[in-house]
C-alpha cells in the first residue's frame, strides 16, 4: 500500500532503514523541494557516523542561504516539536533514518 505525500509513517523501524531524506511536510515546490533534499542527503550523511547535528545544520542552512538567498534556519534532532512562521512556499520537514531535519526560511 503506497503511502500519500507527508503521511505519518506508523513504524519508527521504518525511518531507521532509510537511507534518502523522507518528507514529512512541506509547502516548497517540487524543484526546491528536490533541492532541499539532496542538499540534506548530503549533510546527514557526513554527519551521521559522528552525530554532529551542529556542523550539519551550518552546512544545510549555509547552502540554503547560497542557493535560494537568506535566511534560511535548519534544526536537527532526535525528538523536537515546532511551531514556526515562515515564509510560504520555504518549509520542508523531512526524515533521514530516525533524524528529523527541520528547514525553513524567514
Amino acid at each position: 500500500m503506497a503511502m500519500a505525500a507527508g503521511e505519518a509513517y506508523p513504524d519508527p523501524e521504518f525511518r531507521k532503514n532509510m537511507q534518502k531524506p523522507l518528507v514529512k511536510s512541506t509547502d516548497m515546490q517540487l524543484e526546491m523541494k528536490t533541492e532541499v533534499q539532496e542538499i540534506v542527503e548530503m549533510a546527514i550523511s557526513k554527519a551521521l557516523p559522528t552525530r554532529n547535528w551542529e556542523g550539519a545544520a551550518q552546512a544545510i542552512k549555509n547552502n540554503l542561504d547560497k542557493k535560494f538567498a537568506p535566511t534560511w534556519h535548519c534544526a536537527i534532532g532526535e525528538g523536537f516539536g515546532f511551531d514556526i512562521t515562515y515564509q510560504t512556499r520555504n518549509m520542508c520537514y523531512l526524515f533521514v533514518q530516525d533524524v528529523g531535519i527541520l528547514v525553513y526560511k524567514s
